[in-house]
């Protein structure tokens, strides 16, 4: 049986320092980590303020993103004071869904369209590029994983850390929730369907829980959003002889990553405020924003 519930107290404790850190770095008046709906209070600012635009544009999905599209809110806000941005974290399937269903008008994913969701109408518009670290303890001495030893150990097949260059111990195996972006570009690179995944998993349900969770078993291996890597409570293991980092990203040596998407439908017309937040996350202040947030740009 999975344990979720022991991993959703992780999140929670994530949640609970989040709430009461002045400094984190994904709280802003953008996001409120106590709900899964976060719109960003905006700030007077004679930069590029355009008075002519205004509404409430709804966007939900991936949490991985959390941490960058908090700062792009933010800042269009700050330049667009009459917009709200309202954006629902409540994972990339369910804002893909919601795209689908019309309840948003851009969708925030952090793995590619499948083909069904193609065929829905759907496009992904790409902002940005994020590696998926492999994440264990700190204490943990294995250092470098293969393809094929991944996939081995989520899906039961290696069980113990001496099979793969650490100490004689059990593997406990980190994932995450179905839904998940980032669980569905894991498996897909990795080649782990659902249903091969190993029963005695712990599921967590965002990014942050599964950091959390690994920083506290030290048997534990997980996989998470390297732009939200905190080296002082995980270490990223090397994936195929190769360390994740900016550079690693840039040149494709590290393969394990993905791309941010918006995603909108063919023919549902965008308003003005919605085409205009797509257009600065695609501009050069917003591009930056990307950089700033330990992310690869398109551009």
């Amino acid at each position: 049986m999975k344990r979720f519930f022991a991993c959703l107290l992780a999140g929670a404790m994530m949640l609970s320092f989040a709430a009461c850190s002045q400094g984190n770095d994904s709280s802003s008046s953008a996001a409120d980590s106590s709900t899964t709906e976060s719109s960003s209070t905006t700030e007077n600012s004679s930069e590029t303020t355009t008075g002519d635009l205004s509404g409430i544009v709804k966007t939900g999905g991936s949490t991985s993103v959390e941490k960058v599209m908090t700062a792009l809110i933010y800042k269009f806000q700050e330049n667009n004071q009459n917009v709200t941005i309202n954006y629902e974290m409540n994972g990339s399937g369910d804002g893909i869904q919601g795209v689908i269903d019309g309840k948003y008008e851009i969708g925030h994913s952090s793995r590619d369209l499948k083909d069904e969701e193609k065929a829905e109408g759907l496009t992904g518009t790409a902002y940005a590029i994020d590696g998926i670290a492999l994440v264990i303890n700190n204490e943990n001495t294995a250092s470098n994983l293969t393809k094929e030893q991944v996939k081995g150990i989520y899906t039961g097949e290696i069980t113990n850390w001496s099979e793969v260059g650490g100490a004689d111990a059990p593997i406990t195996v980190v994932i995450r929730e179905a839904g998940s972006g980032t669980r569905s570009a894991f498996g897909e690179i990795i080649g782990v369907e659902d249903e091969e995944l190993v029963s005695t998993a712990t599921e967590c349900k965002d990014t942050g829980a599964v950091q959390t969770t690994v920083s506290q078993n030290a048997n534990a291996i997980g996989y998470m959003s390297f732009s939200d890597l905190d080296a002082s409570m995980v270490k990223a293991v090397e994936f195929e002889g190769t360390a994740i980092s900016t550079e690693t990203l840039k040149d494709g040596s590290y393969t394990l990553q993905r791309s941010f998407l918006m995603v909108t439908k063919d023919g549902a017309e965008l308003s003005p405020a919605a085409q205009a937040f797509m257009d600065f996350v695609l501009s050069d202040e917003g591009q930056k924003l990307v950089e700033d947030n330990n992310l690869i740009t398109v551009k």
